[in-house]
């Protein structure tokens, strides 16, 4: 029964700080610009730039475009996840409550996922509209779920991110600088073989990357991404979001540990 009660109490801060952040979401409409509408300009520029450039010049334009939608979202509201509790003075009361704040935290970033997935669908719906008709995808079905499974890689990040930003002040700073690094560097505007070779061991510190790859892989037929194909490609995103989701872990155990110890966050 205790047992129970914790696992309800956990769910349940989950699904209040996600409803929060939706409302939240809802009275600034501020968000609507980097995560619903900036994506679809760009993929509008994308594909009248590269319009005939062959059969699959549509995947490229919605999988740049939606991935720029979602990691935007996911950027800025890891960002925010713990940066709201900072500035409205609540985040050592919220870290000191029976549950820990890492649930807190990843319903914030469940709903950067799902407003993500919906800025993704806009871009898709639009490009489609334009086009006249859906892009050629070879398995329909396989490419919408390792596309939300690539979602839960941004969260991977997103969710390291809010833990690492309680020990800065400069949250808003590393997201400006961060932002189109990371769509190079990750391989959402093109595939990352065609960056120098020595960025390549960065570029796959990221899970994302792992999965855009394999993305293209299942997408796109004749597609040569990195030399270990779609399945390795599927094996080291699940290792390295695990790597992730594991490591932002361990850093909100050790900040709640701080917190219950001298009772604040006032040197970081």
């Amino acid at each position: 029964m205790a047992t129970a009660t914790v696992q309800y109490s956990r769910a349940r801060s989950t699904y209040a700080a996600l409803r929060l952040s939706v409302l939240q979401f809802l009275a600034d409409p501020q968000w609507l610009v980097p995560s619903m509408i900036a994506p679809v300009v760009f993929a509008l520029v994308s594909f009248e730039l590269f319009r005939g450039a062959g059969p699959y010049f549509l995947t490229y334009a919605i999988l740049g475009a939606g991935m720029m939608s979602m990691w935007g979202q996911t950027l800025y509201g890891s960002g925010w996840a713990t940066g709201m509790d900072r500035e409205f003075g609540t985040l050592e009361p919220t870290i000191q409550a029976p549950t820990p704040y890492l649930y807190v935290v990843v319903g914030r970033v469940l709903w950067n996922v799902i407003s993500g997935l919906i800025g993704g669908g806009i871009v898709y719906v639009v490009i489609v509209i334009v086009a006249g008709g859906p892009p050629a995808v070879p398995n329909p079905v396989g490419f919408a779920l390792l596309f939300v499974f690539v979602m839960v890689t941004l969260a991977s990040v997103g969710v390291i991110f809010a833990a690492f930003y309680v020990y800065t002040r400069y949250a808003g700073f590393i997201q400006n600088i961060g932002e189109f690094a990371f769509y190079i560097g990750t391989g959402c505007m093109f595939p990352v073989v065609l960056l120098p070779f020595v960025t390549n061991p960065v570029s796959l510190a990221f899970p994302p990357t792992w999965g855009l790859d394999a993305l293209r892989y299942l997408s796109i037929p004749g597609y040569q991404g990195f030399g270990w194909g779609f399945w390795g490609d599927l094996a080291g995103a699940v290792a390295t979001t695990v790597v992730y989701l594991s490591v932002a872990g361990l850093v909100f155990q050790r900040v709640e540990r701080h917190v219950l110890e001298e009772g604040n966050l006032s040197e970081y």
